[in-house]
Formats: structure tokens, C-alpha cells, sequence
């Protein structure tokens, strides 16, 4: 005969992790130490119920999943000190405030957000006699919490995830995404003349190293792209006799990564920089008139094509062994990429204001700087906005220079900033008359 037994203090030894488990097998109890029927079957839930769990998501994934869950759970406990079916929308908004106590970023908090919101719809769809969360506009008196739904799309499928009021003004902004600034991308260039791997450079690795940089910031390239670019691409576009303020359209630039991996995308990129690229291709071709290759990049000693790899480590090196190595230690190769598409999104951002309604100015403004791209998601550009605004409310009454190309604008802004150092007594005079003759020779 089967019967039901109750246990008060139930033996749950069987959930501890053993030395021959591959990966962990997380679990959580509430603040009295008993175990957590909901939040333990959510968890279940999360890692692909019981005859898949942990096949997907990763088995890393739910742990961290549980550990998000344990930070709300407790915020419930020790915070709220409510009953967890009384929540609403005021405490999501005081979460915010309770997670940023962590010190961590606005991704991370919004990743906390989210995972308590799915754990919430979790307890309604087991608790249906209370009205505790929607997403539905027309059911928003009736309930406590009010969510909007949106979607995410990648690696080929159409994710949903919720947005609350209360966490909507935090931008994503991680740390790879800050792009090189102006002052930062002047000491980059200026690195080649004082750097332990260079301790005298000749001229070849100077127009070398200045063709890698100008050809980054112009098109945002990663550096595996970067090194497909070839010497005919570059010959195609040249006129001698060109404006160099004025741009011509470089075609053909490679995409390996992405939904557009294998394609080709074009630029506008300023005639000036296609001079500065044309010096250095003579001067290659000159050194070496048989190459029996078209690639851009090649080595100084004897004329071969540089691998991605090498072009990547020697950028990293020349600048961490200069005088810029500290204050240039976040910046690497795909700083100039973050640069390229902020800077795009703040032009264009400026271009639509005077006629965009402000509501759909960023949506365009960052659709056409996707197109430009091939790559970037609306999610990540959410990002670039934010860099942009930043950039356009720092530099917004400064449109001198406008039709001015890249690298002079490079130079005058080296004279700008020689003249601060001058004023405030970081340099003396002779040391800023020879830079600023130095600096003029090379506009």
C-alpha cells in the first residue's frame, strides 16, 4: 500500500555537488535555510526542464541565472520584507536603486531586471487568481507590475525579452565599447616616434604606421579585415589631382564576422587619407617593384604580407612599450572600430535634427549607420547613441573645420592642444616650436 509522508525536515544531501559532477548543480533556500519550491522549479524551468536540463542552456548559464534569482530573492527578504505575490512596480524601481549598490554596470543591472521579471511571470502563471505582472497595454489597471515586450534578433532567431520603466533610461555601455578619443587617437599616432620597439624609426615604418591607423579610423575595420585590403583597391580610387578635403568611395572593404560574413562593404573616405595610403604604397613598391602579391600591409625587411595576427600584436606592442603605454592602455585595434560608428551615429544624428522629429531621429540616424556597417544589431547601436550623444553635446558648437579632411583636422587639433600645453606650463617654448614645426611639415 502507497502512502504520502510529509517531511519537515527533508534530507537533501542528494543535491550536493560530488567530486565526480562535471559542473554544479545549483539550488536555492530561502532566508530560514528551507528549500525554495518555486524559485528551485523556475531553475528547473530556465535549464530546459527535467529530461534536458543543463543541455541548454549552458549548465554555466543556470548558474548564474541562480545566483541573479538568490540577489532578488533576498532583496525580497531583507529589503521589501514582503510577501513575493505583493510586488509591484514600485519595488522593480527600488531594485534598480538597491543593485547599483554593487557597483556594477547598467548591463548588469538590466541582466538582474530581467531575470526577476521572467521569475515573476513565473509565479503568475502559477498563482492565476493574482494579478501580478503583464505585458498587455489594455490589462495595465488591473495589474501590479507592467512590462513592455520586445524582441531581439540574432543567430538566425527572434528572442523575446521584457523592458520595465524603471531600468528603460540605463544605457548598455561595457567597457570594449569605448572608442578612441581625439586626444587619445593623436598620442596613438605619435607613439611610433617614441617606442622601445622602434627606438629610431625610419620612414617606411612611420608611413607604415600612420596608413594602419588613418585606415582604421576611416573605415572601422577589424584588423582581420583590415589586412584583406589591397593595394589595387586603394590604386582604383587615387586622383593626384583630388581635393583633399573632398572623399571618393572605397569599395570592396571585407566582413568576416556576422550575418554579412563574406560580403563587401563601401565607404566615403577623404582624399587626403588616399594620399597619405598612395606615399606609402610607392614607397613599398619602390623597395619592392616584384611583389607577387596585392596585399597593403607588408613587412619592412622584405616586402611580404603582414597576417592579421601580427599586424594586431605589433599595434599592441608599439603602443604598450611608448610613453603612451599608460594612458592608452584600455585602447587597442577595435577602439578605432567603436570610433568609426560613434562618430558616424553622431553625424548623422546631426545631419537629421534640423527636419527629423526627435522621436524617430536616433532610429534613423543609427538604421542608416547600420547599413553602413553590415553589422551591428538596433540592440548593440543602442550603445553608440548614447557615445554619440555624448560626443555631439561635447563638441556641438565646434563645426570648424567641416570640409576639412581627417588628417588635417589630425594635425590642427596637435597645434590646439600644443598651445594648452603651452599656456599651462606642461611644455616650454622651445619644445613647442619644434613640434609645431614638426607638426606643420606634416599637413
Amino acid at each position: 500500500m502507497s502512502k504520502a509522508r510529509i517531511a519537515h525536515n527533508p534530507d537533501l544531501s542528494f543535491l550536493m555537488v560530488h567530486p565526480e559532477h562535471s559542473y554544479d548543480h545549483p539550488y536555492l533556500l530561502d532566508s530560514g535555510g528551507r528549500f525554495d519550491w518555486d524559485a528551485n522549479t523556475y531553475l528547473v524551468e530556465y535549464g530546459g526542464g527535467r529530461l534536458c536540463y543543463g543541455a541548454k542552456p549552458q549548465p554555466s548559464d543556470i548558474v548564474k541565472e541562480a545566483r541573479s534569482l538568490a540577489i532578488f530573492l533576498t532583496f525580497i527578504e531583507d529589503v521589501l520584507k514582503i510577501n513575493k505575490l505583493n510586488l509591484c512596480d514600485d519595488h522593480l524601481f527600488t531594485y534598480v536603486k538597491h543593485i547599483k549598490k554593487r557597483n556594477v554596470d547598467n548591463g548588469t543591472i538590466k541582466t538582474h531586471c530581467r531575470t526577476a521579471i521572467d521569475y515573476i511571470f513565473y509565479l503568475q502563471a502559477k498563482n492565476k487568481h493574482v494579478n501580478l505582472i503583464t505585458d498587455k497595454a489594455n490589462e495595465q489597471e488591473n495589474y501590479q507590475i507592467h512590462v513592455t515586450k520586445k524582441f531581439y534578433s540574432g543567430g538566425g532567431k527572434v528572442t523575446p525579452y521584457f523592458d520595465h520603466k524603471s531600468f528603460e533610461h540605463l544605457v548598455k555601455v561595457k567597457e570594449d565599447i569605448d572608442y578612441i578619443r581625439d586626444d587619445e587617437f593623436i598620442d596613438w599616432l605619435d607613439a611610433i616616434n617614441h617606442t622601445t620597439e622602434h627606438p629610431s624609426p625610419d620612414k617606411l615604418l612611420k608611413l607604415r604606421w600612420q596608413a594602419i591607423s588613418y585606415l582604421l579610423d576611416a573605415t572601422g575595420s577589424r584588423i582581420s579585415e583590415l589586412a584583406k585590403i589591397t593595394r589595387s583597391s586603394i590604386k582604383d580610387i587615387y586622383n593626384p589631382f583630388a581635393d583633399g578635403n573632398d572623399t571618393s568611395e572605397l569599395k570592396c572593404i571585407p566582413i568576416n564576422k556576422g550575418k554579412n560574413k563574406g560580403k563587401f562593404r563601401k565607404i566615403h573616405m577623404s582624399n587626403g587619407t588616399i594620399q597619405l595610403l598612395m606615399e606609402y604604397i610607392k614607397t613599398i613598391e619602390r623597395e619592392w617593384p616584384n611583389m607577387e602579391h596585392d596585399n597593403l600591409f607588408v613587412n619592412v625587411d622584405d616586402g611580404q604580407p603582414l597576417k592579421p595576427s601580427y599586424i594586431k600584436n605589433y599595434t599592441l606592442s608599439v603602443i604598450k612599450n611608448s610613453i603612451y603605454g599608460n594612458s592608452l592602455k584600455n585602447v587597442n585595434n577595435h577602439s578605432f572600430r567603436h570610433r568609426f560608428i560613434t562618430l558616424n551615429v553622431a553625424q548623422k544624428i546631426k545631419e537629421l535634427s534640423p527636419s527629423s522629429p526627435f522621436p524617430n531621429l536616433y532610429s534613423l540616424a543609427m538604421h542608416a549607420v547600420r547599413k553602413l556597417t553590415l553589422h551591428a544589431s538596433a540592440s548593440s547601436m543602442e550603445t553608440y547613441v548614447h557615445l554619440a550623444q555624448e560626443y555631439n553635446n561635447k563638441y556641438r558648437l565646434k563645426n570648424e573645420h567641416a570640409q576639412v579632411n581627417s588628417i588635417v583636422k589630425t594635425e590642427l587639433k596637435k597645434l590646439k592642444r600644443l598651445q594648452k600645453q603651452l599656456e599651462s606650463g606642461q611644455i616650454n617654448e622651445s619644445f613647442a616650436l619644434e613640434r609645431m614645426v614638426s607638426i606643420i611639415k606634416e599637413i
